[in-house]
């Protein structure tokens, strides 16, 4: 069974994402500047609340799989006797 499919690294790997996920979404409340550029007294949103957490969403999904990916061949690195 890979590493990432115990349910210990599963649970490690979700408080990862949920952390990353929470502190990005965070970020829009914090500092709403940050989705907005004002130019000549005109003010462009470039992420609404709603837009920015489901850019967040994705990211989150995107970074579970890449965490997985990068679990598996340092498991299989380890397998293989690479840090021997």
């Amino acid at each position: 069974m890979p590493l990432q499919d115990i349910a210990e690294m599963e649970d490690m790997l979700d408080e990862v994402v949920d952390g990353f996920q929470d502190l990005l979404k965070q970020l829009f409340t914090e500092d709403p500047g940050l989705f907005s550029t004002t130019v000549g007294g005109e003010t462009m949103v470039h992420s609404t609340q709603a837009s920015w957490n489901a850019q967040v969403s994705c990211a989150a999904d995107e970074l579970r799989g890449e965490l997985n990916r990068v679990i598996e061949q340092f498991e299989i690195r380890a397998l293989q006797g690479d840090f021997a």
